[in-house]
């Protein structure tokens, strides 16, 4: 069966790409501008980038203007004059807005007799797709053709309305998006808009890991994590242009088939000071690459679900983060409280912090410091050391490594190379 999702996935690529060699990133095609619009070094978001995320994949201002792909009308202008006696006309672009990101590593890691064990690891190929359908309503569409050995599994897959009620409400204050997606609940450590190959144990540590830091994949349902992909309904909008708000509704049983009638619902609120705003605007006379800000957030989650078909569990996440960038450096942290109650009650409080420097527009290094606390173990110490740098917009060496501070040892090395088209 994965295999014929493989095939399926490759017969459509061959399809719908363009017949000229333009093997560059969707967006990129889209607007006709490089990689470096939205990210320092991708996947790593710009705040140009974090505006265009929230803007529903739209630039925030004169997105029209900045289109530069052709579109297919679907449906004449004169139509909206005559709705509803007419269905609303809409566009779609003239090209697939397909991508593909590759990787491959040189790496090591210890396994469970203490070894440190390095090879070639197996490559990994992403399928991405992501546009809009006309004006507010955005698609995405994230596949992982081959990783870790596995074929065949979608990983966010949703569709997006954005500025609902427009002309009730003020611009941007509401924006829903359904289907299959990683909640919103602290953006900037997901896993996939992040630098390092070590996942955020922000968004991946549960209490039930007790002593260890890596659980389970981050894709998986068990152990729960705030990364999660998901089934459900989120909404999101802007109150003024620097404070924002997230809420959900979701299965909470990871992307399968819900265990139970009952939902998982989180939130988040965020104000910014200084800098780009949420909804890309700038005070007069500050330059857009220069960004000096700082973001604060407050978030909380609650879940629940069964384990097999017998034990009924609840999950508790409160927490607050922070988000300053000035100029070339950024630091980002927060701190997290959990609770898990099954057939025994768990407790846990984790902290992190990451300072990363651009030296170079096309050189970035970082180090990541976590810290948690089961309540009746230890408490468990990493050390993240990271360096990323583009050879060209779209294609990136890294180097990486983990570090346990508490045994002096080094868990994890990766020497890889990271591409996009």
């Amino acid at each position: 069966m994965k295999a014929k999702f493989v095939t399926l996935l490759l017969l459509l690529i061959s399809i719908l790409l363009p017949e000229k060699g333009e093997a560059i990133p969707s967006f990129s095609r889209k607007y006709k501008t490089s990689c470096i619009t939205c990210h320092s070094v991708y996947p790593k978001l710009t705040p140009f980038g974090e505006s265009f995320r929230i803007n529903g994949y739209q630039f925030p201002e004169k997105e029209q203007e900045n289109i530069k792909e052709d579109r297919v009308t679907l449906g004449a202008e004169a139509y909206k004059k005559i709705w509803p006696d007419a269905v609303w006309p809409n566009s779609i672009p003239a090209k697939s807005p397909i991508s593909l990101r590759g990787k491959t590593s040189y790496d090591g890691k210890r396994v469970e007799n203490g070894d440190l064990v390095s090879e070639f690891g197996l490559p990994s190929l992403q399928f991405l797709a992501a546009n809009t359908l006309g004006k507010d309503i955005s698609i995405f569409l994230g596949a992982h053709l081959y990783e870790e050995g596995k074929t065949g599994n979608i990983d966010r897959f949703f569709i997006r309305f954005s500025n609902l009620l427009d002309g009730f409400l003020p611009e941007k204050s509401l924006s829903v998006r359904v289907g299959q997606f990683i909640p919103e609940v602290v953006p900037f450590t997901s896993n996939h808009r992040g630098l390092t190959q070590t996942s955020y144990a922000f968004n991946t540590y549960a209490p039930s890991q007790g002593n260890e830091f890596v659980g389970a994949y981050v894709h998986e349902q068990v152990p729960f994590g705030i990364e999660n992909f998901q089934l459900g309904m989120e909404f999101s909008g802007l109150f003024t242009p620097r404070l924002r708000y997230v809420g959900g509704i979701i299965n909470g049983g990871g992307a399968q088939h819900d265990t139970n009638n009952k939902k998982d619902f989180y939130g988040r609120l965020a104000y910014k000071i200084g800098g780009m705003a949420f909804d890309g605007s700038l005070k007069e006379n500050v330059p857009i690459d220069k960004e000096v800000s700082v973001s604060l957030g407050t978030f909380a989650y609650r879940g629940s679900g069964v384990v097999g078909d017998t034990i009924n569990y609840n999950i508790h996440r409160i927490g607050a983060d922070f988000n300053l960038i000035i100029n070339q450096f950024n630091l980002i942290g927060g701190v997290i409280g959990g609770t898990d109650e099954g057939e025994l009650k768990t407790k846990y409080h984790l902290f992190f912090a990451e300072a990363s420097y651009m030296f170079y527009p096309w050189l970035i290094g970082l180090v990541r410091y976590e810290q948690a606390k089961p309540e009746d173990g230890k408490s468990i110490n990493r050390l993240v050391p990271h360096m990323s740098a583009l050879v060209v917009a779209n294609v990136k060496f890294y180097v990486e490594t983990s570090f346990d501070t508490n045994d002096q040892e080094l868990d994890y090395f990766a020497l890889g190379l990271d591409f996009a088209f």
